[in-house]
């Protein structure tokens, strides 16, 4: 999905990093539910890092989805009862967890059908006096255009949701509250503009 091998190697130190912040909080504090939600989040962060490079893209897919789903459900269940996953912002913030599981699940499901379009294969044709040897003829390279809505929605949602996260963190900081309050804001938003960058290439 992405040919760029910077672009690849930026949104894998994004998603190692705040994969490695959400491990580690899980092991430092949090109630059983704030725990599971960064296990959820640590498994995303592997996800997204197999999703990056091609060779690991279409492991498990089905599984994919499925946990996912249901880790959107999770988060719903803690939307539910006002939680916010130990980030200050309360149902907000539990909502837009919601969101980000959501768009992992249908990232996976749609990465089929986007890949198909970026490599844009357009079957064969035979070469005159060569019968019998097919050449492969370049296809349009278009995205489907109801994945392409979709992953523009999602990354405005995204970019927005990145930046607001890290405008309070960055007061958090200022304010000098609690160092894992301000870096689990800080990891949202590296998460979230992570999200934004790969769907922007699914666009």
């Amino acid at each position: 999905m992405i040919t760029a091998e910077g672009l690849r190697w930026i949104l894998t130190a994004m998603f190692v990093l705040t994969g490695a912040f959400c491990a580690y909080r899980c092991l430092r504090q949090g109630s059983a539910a704030e725990r599971t939600g960064d296990v959820l989040h640590v498994v995303m962060c592997v996800a997204m890092v197999a999703m990056v490079w091609p060779a690991t893209m279409s492991v498990a897919r089905w599984p994919q989805i499925v946990f996912f789903a249901l880790a959107a459900v999770w988060f719903v269940g803690i939307a539910a009862v006002g939680s916010s996953h130990g980030d200050h912002g309360g149902r907000r913030v539990a909502i837009y967890h919601v969101v980000m599981m959501a768009a992992m699940a249908w990232m996976v499901f749609v990465m089929p059908r986007a890949m198909s379009g970026m490599t844009g294969t357009g079957g064969t044709m035979e070469m005159p006096g060569h019968a019998g040897m097919p050449v492969p003829v370049p296809g349009t390279g278009t995205t489907p255009a109801d994945v392409t809505s979709v992953a523009l929605v999602l990354v405005v949602v995204f970019v927005v949701s990145g930046l607001v996260f890290l405008s309070r963190a960055i007061d958090d900081a200022r304010a000098s509250r609690p160092a894992l309050r301000s870096l689990g804001g800080g990891a949202n938003g590296v998460m979230a503009l992570g999200m934004g960058l790969m769907l922007l290439t699914m666009a």
